[in-house]
């Protein structure tokens, strides 16, 4: 059975799965691809043209409703068991029609396509590492009993899984391949010292960015040469009425540059939309609350600093998670906001340090091109 269902519960498992299924359709366009976001609106298929099965329904958590009580419950009056059982009879339904099912998230999803699709599936585990913690015997006894392979992020997991028999395979980083490079400069002058801001996509990310604002605000106050690039993925209508700083549409669109945003003391924030790379790439230093971005961030060889913002997605205990997989390329942060925007500044003026953070950061994510393998890994076994 030619037909594949491509299954994923957040932004990032979003932005990987809808590359595999673009990488899958270029090698073999006679592959029937159909996509189930279990988190938001899946964008990432729609924009690569793989039909959306999914629900377009954001749930306050933004996806990690584990991170916290509150969370969940604020996901459950939001609909969230409603919602789960609409998808559950979507992977009921699409299991009759499709012959592998492609997985890409948590245990749960893997999980979830296990119990209701009786369909064989590759499973592709982003957020776990051995280098965050082993897996749980729960955890494992899902991969043996579901997963005819699971594709991990690291050679250590991968080992780890195949000595309690589980299928692991490391295939390289994914993370990096579906980040795209124009070479922009944004037209920012060469003496600038550019503080890119990555303030995430869910709906926290607005209080995040303020806060961001706030940090880096403070450090052009001891140093004018400091401007704010924005990786901006959010409404800008929505933003522009929850800001009281100045705000201003940018007549820079072939730049990627949207709005400037000033503060009451002059500092400049430019929004760039759709030059994610580019903003990494342009930055001297980025403050990041943004999960995996962070991590893509550093891919890149930009030193990042994250401290713990609003919303599950950006408190200490995921920020520590992470620091697991980015090593010393990223800096946790914590304190008031001057105390954050003086650490920060330290960084900056630290030659050596910053060195050594763009290393390990390139380190980190050296072994690129995961995709196509990945793609042509799923090909073959539907041969």
């Amino acid at each position: 059975m030619r037909n594949l269902l491509l299954v994923s519960n957040g932004h990032a498992e979003d932005l990987t799965a809808a590359a595999i299924g673009e990488e899958i359709k270029k090698i073999s366009p006679s592959i029937s691809l159909r996509a189930l976001p279990l988190v938001g609106l899946g964008q990432a298929y729609d924009r690569k043209g793989i039909e959306n099965l999914g629900l377009r329904k954001v749930f306050p958590s933004g996806g990690f409703a584990k991170e916290g009580p509150r969370y969940l419950v604020k996901d459950v009056k939001a609909g969230l068991f409603s919602s789960l059982i609409q998808q559950i009879k979507i992977i009921i339904s699409e299991g009759k029609q499709t012959g592998l099912i492609v997985a890409v998230g948590d245990i749960f999803l893997a999980a979830l396509c296990g119990f209701f699709s009786r369909k064989p599936i590759i499973y592709i585990d982003g957020p776990n590492s051995v280098r965050i913690r082993k897996y749980y015997p729960i955890e494992r006894w899902i991969l043996k009993k579901f997963c005819r392979k699971v594709i991990v992020q690291d050679k250590e997991t991968a080992e780890y899984l195949k000595s309690d028999n589980i299928p692991g395979e490391y295939l390289g980083t994914w993370v990096m391949d579906y980040v795209p490079l124009t070479g922009e400069d944004f037209g920012i002058e060469s003496h600038k010292t550019i503080i890119g801001i990555l303030p995430g996509t869910r709906e926290e990310a607005y209080d995040n960015l303020q806060l961001i604002f706030s940090v880096v605000d403070a450090m052009a106050r001891q140093n004018k040469e400091i401007v704010g690039l924005v990786a901006f993925a959010l409404d800008r209508e929505k933003l522009k009425n929850m800001l009281s700083w100045k705000y201003d549409e940018y007549n820079a669109l072939e730049k990627g540059i949207t709005a400037k945003v000033t503060s009451p003391s002059g500092t400049t924030f430019y929004l760039a939309e759709g030059r994610f790379g580019d903003v990494c790439k342009a930055s001297k230093l980025i403050i990041g609350l943004a999960g995996i971005a962070n991590e893509q961030a550093v891919g890149f060889g930009t030193p990042v600093v994250a401290f713990p913002g609003k919303g599950p997605q950006t408190t200490l205990r995921r920020w520590k998670e992470i620091h697991h997989i980015t090593g010393d390329s990223m800096a946790v942060l914590t304190g008031s906001t001057e105390e954050v925007s003086s650490k920060t500044l330290e960084i900056l003026k630290d030659p050596a340090r910053l060195k050594s953070m763009r290393q390990i950061g390139l380190d980190s994510k050296k072994d690129r091109g995961a995709i196509p393998r990945i793609a042509r890994f799923i090909l073959e076994y539907l041969k």
